[in-house]
């Protein structure tokens, strides 16, 4: 398998008055293309700080994060902003669905950002919803979905750009048993599809049990079958 990701010796600090406090120390592992990743870890152990850090939305306090051999902190904030469009998809605990357009409308805003024209943005987001199985949903607004399918709007607007890898904080998380099970069901026939890699941040260890690997972050540390990385 090839590398996509690799972190180097990532941390990150912050000072709280006189106190150096450590949210990463030295975190080291690596992604391969097509690859699912687990990260599971106690609310406050680093784990969507770590996230953050790995989509260019937060900046370590040491370390690199190389992207297809890349550093990703060496590129300016234009470049940032372009390689977050292109090369990456993010799906969130809460769908962050904007409330006024209907799910075409929301999944073709990457696109758009992108500037993509806005008639082949609606093409391309309608292929993707009928991806994830919202055929009969292109034109309802989030108000009149489910929970799952909002879920799902939010994964086909993640990988419309057909980004290399997917950055996921919690996507099961206000989700119930059955409509989790559809969603991991929905990655995995994606990651078979598009030979997209996944990141997925979550506390559901039957989730994470699913995934290729489990990394465990603890107090900064990310450590996997026991061993630090």
């Amino acid at each position: 398998m090839s590398e996509l990701l690799k972190c180097i010796n990532v941390s990150k600090s912050y000072q709280d008055n006189d106190t150096d406090v450590t949210v990463l120390d030295k975190v080291n592992f690596q992604v391969n293309k097509a690859e699912q990743i687990a990260i599971l870890g106690s609310s406050g152990s680093g784990k969507s700080t770590l996230l953050h850090i790995l989509g260019a939305l937060d900046t370590p306090s040491s370390g690199q994060v190389l992207f297809n051999g890349e550093d990703i902190f060496t590129f300016n904030d234009a470049q940032q902003a372009q390689f977050r469009n292109r090369s990456l998809g993010f799906v969130y605990q809460f769908h962050h669905l904007l409330p006024e357009f209907d799910a075409v409308e929301n999944v073709a805003m990457p696109l758009l950002i992108g500037k993509v024209n806005s008639s082949t943005a609606k093409h391309r987001a309608s292929e993707m919803l009928e991806r994830v199985g919202l055929a009969h949903r292109l034109t309802h607004k989030p108000s009149e979905m489910s929970g799952g399918e909002r879920q799902r709007v939010a994964i086909a607007r993640a990988l419309v750009t057909e980004p290399a890898l997917v950055l996921a904080d919690e996507p099961t998380g206000n989700l119930d048993h059955k409509s989790g099970q559809s969603i991991y069901a929905l990655l995995n026939d994606l990651r078979d599809q598009m030979s997209t890699s996944f990141i997925v941040v979550t506390h559901d260890i039957e989730l994470a049990s699913k995934l290729d690997r489990t990394l465990n972050i603890i107090d900064g540390h990310l450590s996997e079958q026991g061993q630090v990385l």
